[in-house]
C-alpha cells in the first residue's frame, strides 16, 4: 500500500509541476526600510549616520579609523544628487541610499519578523555600487542570510562575497544587483521556523572609499522537490494511519 501512495505522490508532482497553469510564484518578504529612505537626511547635510530599522555591527578591536570619525559614523544614509549631476545615481529606488565605509566589520543587519518555512528557498538581492572615493581593487563585502540559535548567536546559512574591481563596477552612478540564495528549507533544518536575518558587512578594505547600497529584496520561492518530499512524508503518515485502522478493523471482525 505504501508503494501505491509513494507512486501517487510522484505522479502528482510530475503532473502538477509540469502543467503550464501551475506557477511557483516567489513571495516577497517585507524588509523594513529596504531602500534606506528613513530617516530623511537633514537639509544641507551630505549624509546622516542613522539607518532606521537596521542595526550596526559593533566595532571590532584593533581596526583603525579615519581621523576625527567615530565608528557609529561609518554607516548611514545619504540623498541622491539631482538629475543631471555628474554623480547622480540613475537607478536609485526612492531618494536615498545607504553608505558603508570600506573598513572591515562595518555593516548593517536586521532580524525580520518572517521565518524560514519548510518547502521554500530564499533569494536575497541588493543593489550595490562600489568604487566611490577611490576604493582600491580587492576591497570586499558580504551579503548573507542567517538565523539565531538558542544562545542568540547569528548563525550564517548562505552568503555571497562581493569584490570590487573596475570591471565589475565600471562606474559609480549605477547600482548592480547581487544575489545570495539558499536552497529549499527542510523540516529537519536547524533554521526551519526560525526568524530570518539579513546582513551586509564589509570584510576587507583599507578605509579608502565606501560601498553604496539600495533596494534590498527578499523572496521566498516554493521548491518543487521539497514540496514533493513533504508530500511523500504525508503519504507515509497516511499509510501508517490507514494500515493501523485496517488492522484494528480486522481484529474486531475476528
Amino acid at each position: 500500500m505504501f508503494q501505491l501512495y509513494r507512486s501517487l505522490t510522484v505522479v502528482f508532482c510530475l503532473s502538477v509541476f509540469s502543467t503550464p497553469a501551475f506557477n511557483l510564484r516567489a513571495a516577497s518578504i517585507n524588509v523594513p526600510n529596504a531602500s534606506f529612505e528613513s530617516p530623511s537626511t537633514p537639509p544641507g547635510f551630505p549624509a546622516y549616520p542613522v539607518v532606521d530599522s537596521w542595526q550596526k555591527f559593533p566595532q571590532q578591536p584593533g581596526i583603525p579609523l579615519p581621523p576625527g570619525i567615530t565608528w557609529d559614523q561609518l554607516a548611514g544614509v545619504f540623498p541622491n544628487t539631482p538629475v543631471g549631476s555628474a554623480d547622480h545615481i540613475d537607478n536609485m529606488t526612492g531618494n536615498q541610499g545607504a553608505y558603508m565605509f570600506n573598513i572591515p566589520g562595518v555593516g548593517l543587519f536586521q532580524d525580520l519578523s518572517a521565518t524560514y518555512q519548510a518547502g521554500n528557498s530564499y533569494n536575497l538581492t541588493v543593489g550595490i555600487l562600489g568604487g566611490d572615493q577611490g576604493m582600491p581593487e580587492g576591497s570586499s563585502l558580504l551579503l548573507g542570510l542567517y538565523y539565531r540559535d538558542g544562545a542568540n548567536n547569528m548563525v550564517p546559512i548562505g552568503s555571497l562575497p562581493v569584490t570590487f574591481t573596475a570591471a565589475a563596477f565600471p562606474n559609480t552612478t549605477h547600482f548592480f544587483d547581487y544575489q545570495v540564495q539558499i536552497p529549499g528549507v527542510l523540516g529537519g533544518d536547524a533554521w526551519a521556523g526560525k526568524g530570518i536575518g539579513v546582513e551586509i558587512v564589509s570584510t576587507f578594505g583599507t578605509g579608502q572609499g565606501d560601498w553604496v547600497l539600495d533596494n534590498v529584496r527578499l523572496d521566498a520561492v516554493p521548491e518543487p522537490s521539497t514540496v514533493c518530499l513533504l508530500g511523500l512524508g504525508t503519504a507515509a503518515f497516511l499509510f501508517v494511519h490507514l494500515r493501523g485502522r485496517s488492522r484494528k478493523a480486522k481484529a474486531t471482525v475476528e
